[in-house]
């Protein structure tokens, strides 16, 4: 076509009214022309700096990835309370869980040297306490749905949360909990 588009546009003009004349007329539309040589790069970052990029959007990649899975592991508590058939809110008392489940971690880490790594009694009791809120935030839900205060429905969604928002807090610890560099600072 070389660089011209014939387009059939609709004009409205006062012969538009008269019999005889055609409401549809050709238009000829012009388009611009591509360069044929595209303009060159300047690459001038070293492959350190580039590799402190990559690093630094990996870490941003890896945080949006882990509040959208929170997002939706909040979607399906939300879903386990809201909808109407189900219409009951006790299910919300596990936010209560995904509060304290991190915090005996966090303390373990603060207090405990690394110097045994084999074995920590302060880690050791972390990981028993959060193990225990875990397994409460998953009874919870069975609890009430056995007493009939929620529906099974909603205890399925409720749990299938708390399995989302567990594994999001665990790949937080994962990403961002393990190596020697990391500052809480940067939040």
């Amino acid at each position: 076509m070389s660089g011209r588009l014939l387009s059939y546009c609709r004009f409205k003009t006062p012969d538009d009214d008269k019999e005889g004349k055609p409401p549809w007329r050709k238009q000829e539309v012009r388009l611009p022309r591509r360069r044929a040589n595209k303009p060159e790069i300047n690459n001038t970052q070293s492959t350190e700096q580039k590799f402190h990029t990559f690093i630094a959007m990996a870490g941003i990649k890896a945080l949006v990835g882990l509040s959208f899975s929170g997002a939706i592991g909040l979607t399906f508590l939300l879903l386990g309370c809201a909808l109407e058939q189900y219409g009951v809110y006790w299910p919300l008392f596990v936010l209560i869980f995904y509060i304290l489940s991190p915090i005996p971690t966090f303390i373990s880490r603060r207090l405990s040297d690394d110097t045994d790594s084999s074995s920590n009694a302060c880690r050791e009791l972390a990981y028993f306490l959060t193990t225990g809120i875990v397994v409460s935030s998953f009874g919870l839900p069975i609890v009430l749905a056995r007493t009939s205060t929620i529906q099974w429905g909603a205890c399925g969604l409720v749990m299938t949360g708390n399995a989302v928002i567990f594994l999001t807090i665990l790949g937080f610890f994962v990403v961002f909990g393990g190596g020697d560099d990391f500052s809480w600072e940067q939040w």
